[in-house]
């Protein structure tokens, strides 16, 4: 009986400091709801309807539990239910970011640096909390199309917001860029005759794909992320050179595809696009220097377009103040000349664009990609749409985020001013709810 005491002690004693340690963001997120329906009546005194490209005033959003499941002028809410006012705010759906890097931040350090001394454990904290920023900013669902880390660590950091361990953005992930030898995803500035130093995931012909694409969803992969041409910000790779040929493009399809799963590519120069789209890849990234012929291609495939603006502005700005090698340098101020050309030939023909920031900036910059996108294309709809329900029905996932209807996931956000009347309005998120629980709310 003593001994037991004794045991029952130490256990509250142990629960007790965790208690007291645990960090209120770090703190694990609601789990799965049991016991009675809990009821939210949202009031927003301006509502954005996304997918009719509607400005609704005076809105009511009933959430139970997770889900929306009222909407409009009044809804009939239990006595109980808590309310929030947010009658001097516009109401919109969680925000979307479909290129997203939580291991590279550029501004400490060149790729190869940062890649070869971050350790998996480190990428996972630095992941997790810049994740966590991401969707303090308001970012309720975001897609990791690669990073570089040698392991998992991304796909840890999303099964531990998916277990409720933490709070942190709805996760989709591509574990690591599929990089052809010297390609944009290895590691190109080391000697020769030195210590071998590749990259994470290094395939050259067929047989090295499928077996690579095999265990990238062996791990957990959600997508499949290949470079499929050179880069910016790495050494001796050529933007506009295709990195793989027609056979391997299309193997590489053949083998996401046969596991029901999607695959992306970056690619800045036109070689490289067109052998993507031909081979049916389900998104390009970037595609700044792409041709009319194949801007009519990917609106023809239905190929979805993540054209990352912000990121280049960025790495201008980075170069004129020397903050990047001048190789770098001269590949991005090439790829910028065309890149509002792809643009606006993509808006044309109506290729459809989904928003992503290619956040290897300080993160708090993620949210001017919105801005970054209207400065070129002027239609503030669009890019609000991009970054929602664009996003959403790229990731197959429009039956349940991406917009504020009936039946999908309580993601909302509200600013104090509409991103329709002037697109920065959306740098100013001051609440943030995802999945029925509050995030933020100031």
């Amino acid at each position: 009986m003593k001994a037991k005491k004794m045991i029952l002690t130490r256990l509250v004693a142990g629960l007790s400091t965790a208690l007291m340690l645990a960090p209120v963001w770090g703190s694990p997120a609601a789990p799965a709801h049991v016991g009675p329906d809990r009821y939210q009546d949202i009031h927003c005194g301006k509502l954005l309807d996304v997918e009719k490209k509607k400005t609704l005033s005076n809105q009511h959003i009933l959430v139970k539990n997770d889900v929306i499941v009222e909407l409009g002028a009044s809804v009939n809410a239990p006595a109980d239910a808590k309310k929030i006012d947010l009658s001097n705010q516009v109401c919109m759906p969680g925000l979307m970011d479909m290129h997203v890097h939580l291991f590279t931040q550029s501004s400490q350090g060149t790729v190869d640096v940062l890649g070869t001394t971050q350790s998996s454990a480190f990428n996972a904290l630095q992941g997790l909390r810049l994740s966590q920023e991401l969707l303090k900013m308001g970012f309720t669902t975001v897609r990791i199309p690669g990073d570089m880390d040698y392991q998992y660590a991304n796909i840890e950091i999303r099964n531990a917001i998916n277990r409720g361990e933490f709070m942190g953005p709805r996760m989709l992930v591509a574990p690591h860029y599929l990089s052809a030898l010297g390609g944009h995803a290895d590691f190109n500035s080391f000697a020769p005759d030195g210590p071998k130093v590749q990259g994470p995931m290094i395939v050259d012909g067929v047989d090295e794909i499928r077996k690579a694409i095999r265990k990238e969803f062996k791990y957990g992969g959600d997508w499949i992320k290949v470079m499929a041409s050179g880069g910016v910000m790495s050494q001796h790779d050529d933007p506009e050179v295709s990195a793989y040929s027609e056979e391997e493009f299309r193997v590489m399809v053949e083998e996401a595809h046969r596991h029901k799963k999607k695959i992306t590519a970056h690619a800045h120069g036109d070689a490289g696009v067109y052998a993507a789209v031909k081979a049916g890849f389900d998104s390009i990234e970037h595609a700044t220097m792409m041709s009319e012929k194949t801007a009519k291609l990917m609106a023809k495939k239905g190929t979805y377009y993540i054209p990352t603006f912000h990121v280049l502005d960025w790495i201008l700005e980075m170069g004129e103040n020397g903050g990047i090698t001048a190789d770098n340098l001269a590949k991005a101020r090439l790829v910028e000349t065309k890149h509002q050309k792809s643009a606006e030939m993509a808006y044309k023909y109506g290729v459809k664009m989904a928003l992503g920031s290619d956040c290897i900036f300080p993160i708090e910059q993620a949210i001017k990609e919105f801005d970054a996108m209207n400065r070129r294309l002027n239609d503030n709809w669009y890019v609000l749409q991009a970054g929602t329900i664009t996003s959403a029905e790229m990731l197959g996932l429009d039956d349940q985020i991406g917009s504020l209807k009936v039946g999908k996931q309580a993601d909302i956000v509200a600013t104090p001013k509409s991103p329709i009347d002037k697109m920065t309005n959306i740098e100013d998120v001051n609440f943030v709810m995802k999945g029925g629980s509050i995030v933020r709310h100031h």
